[in-house]
C-alpha cells in the first residue's frame, strides 16, 4: 500500500505533466495565432474569408476574436483548423511543383505538311484541312499565326455557326471591339479590312459547325477582297466540301479549293516527335503512350495521360516510367467511362 509520502509524490508529479502539457498547448495556441496573422497580413483576406478557408465550424467574429488574443472560449478548434489549412496550402503548393509544364509546340509531320498549305493559303488562295481528333491542327494554326503577320484565327462553335453570329466572331478577331450593322454591313467591312490587308489569311478552325449561308459568305469575302481562307475542321469539312462539290450549294468554293490535307490519325512520325518533346526515355512508358496515341483522341488525350503519369512519378520522387503510365490511364479511361 503506498505511504502517504509516495502518494503526495504521484500527485506532483501528474500536477506537473498537467503543467507541461498546457504549457505545450498554449505555445502551440501563439504559434498558430502568429501564423494566422502572418497570413492575414501577406494575403491582404478578410476574416471572413480566412474564416471560409478554416472550416463551417469557424465564423469571421470569433476567428478574429482568436487572433487578437481576446476569444474567451475553448481554443483547440481554431489550432486544429488552422492546422489543416496550412496542410493544405503546403500540398497545393507542392502539386504545383510537381505539375507538368506541357510544350507549347513541338513539330510534327503533320504539322509540316499543316504548314506548307498555310503558307500556300497566304497566296491567296483557299484550302482545307480535315483532321482526327488530337492531331494537332489548332497548335499548329496558333503558332503559324504566332509567327506569320496579318493572319488570323477565328475558332468557330455552334454558338458562332450561323452567319451573323459568324461575322462579328471575325470582325472581333480582326480588332473591333463593338460591332453592330446588317449583314451587309459587317461583310463589307471584313472585304474592306482584308483589301488593304497584303497577304492576308483567315483561319477558321473547327469550320465543320459553320452553315451553308457562312460558308458561301466567306467564299464571297475571298473572290472580293482576295484573302486567303483556310478551313480547319474534322472529317465532316471534308464530307462537306468534297462530298457535297456534286451539288450547287458547294460547287463554287469547292472548285477554289488549291490545297487539302485529310488526316483521321496522327502519323507515327508525330508520336515520336510527341514523346521527343515530352523528353520520355523510358522504353516501355514510350511504346505504352504510342498505343495510347494511336486510339481515338490521339496526342490530345496521350497528353492527358502523360500529364497525370508525370505528376504521379513527381509524387514517388521517381523518374517516369511505364507503371506511371498504366496508373494514369486507367484512372483517365475509368472516369471517362463513368
Amino acid at each position: 500500500m503506498a505511504t502517504q509520502i509516495e502518494q503526495t509524490e504521484a500527485g506532483n508529479e501528474e500536477w506537473k505533466a498537467g503543467v507541461d502539457a498546457r504549457a505545450d498547448f498554449d505555445a502551440e495556441v501563439e504559434k498558430q495565432r502568429k501564423w494566422l496573422v502572418e497570413h492575414k497580413a501577406d494575403t491582404d483576406l478578410p476574416w471572413s474569408a480566412l474564416a471560409k478557408h478554416l472550416g463551417p465550424e469557424i465564423n469571421a467574429k470569433s476567428l478574429g476574436l482568436f487572433a487578437n488574443g481576446n476569444y474567451a472560449g475553448p481554443e483547440d478548434r481554431f489550432v486544429e483548423a488552422i492546422r489543416r489549412y496550412r496542410l493544405m496550402i503546403v500540398s497545393q503548393a507542392e502539386m504545383q511543383i510537381a505539375a507538368p509544364v506541357a510544350p507549347t509546340f513541338y513539330e510534327t509531320e503533320t504539322s509540316r505538311q499543316l504548314m506548307v498549305i498555310l503558307r500556300h493559303a497566304q497566296r491567296g488562295r483557299i484550302v482545307y484541312a480535315a483532321m482526327g481528333a488530337g492531331c494537332g491542327k489548332t497548335k499548329t494554326a496558333k503558332h503559324f499565326r504566332d509567327l506569320i503577320p496579318n493572319v488570323f484565327l477565328v475558332t468557330i462553335a455552334p454558338s458562332t455557326a450561323g452567319l451573323a453570329s459568324m461575322q462579328r466572331e471575325v470582325l472581333f478577331k480582326l480588332g473591333e471591339k463593338v460591332v453592330h450593322g446588317s449583314s451587309q454591313t459587317l461583310s463589307r467591312r471584313i472585304k474592306d479590312f482584308f483589301e488593304v490587308t497584303p497577304n492576308g489569311l483567315l483561319i477558321i478552325d473547327e469550320a465543320q459547325h459553320l452553315t451553308t449561308r457562312a460558308i458561301e459568305e466567306i467564299r464571297s469575302w475571298h473572290d472580293e477582297s482576295g484573302v486567303g481562307v483556310a478551313l480547319l475542321g474534322n472529317e465532316h469539312v471534308q464530307q462537306t466540301l468534297d462530298g457535297g462539290a456534286r451539288a450547287a450549294t458547294f460547287a463554287q468554293i469547292f472548285s477554289r479549293v488549291g490545297m487539302r490535307l485529310v488526316r483521321s490519325k496522327p502519323l507515327a512520325g508525330d508520336i515520336e516527335a510527341f514523346l521527343d518533346a515530352w523528353a520520355v526515355s523510358d522504353t516501355a512508358a514510350r511504346k505504352e503512350l504510342g498505343r495510347i496515341a494511336a486510339l481515338p483522341g490521339a496526342l490530345r488525350t496521350a497528353t492527358f495521360v502523360l500529364e497525370l503519369a508525370i505528376t504521379l512519378a513527381s509524387a514517388e520522387k521517381k523518374p517516369l516510367a511505364l507503371a506511371h503510365v498504366q496508373n494514369a490511364w486507367a484512372q483517365l479511361a475509368k472516369r471517362s467511362q463513368s
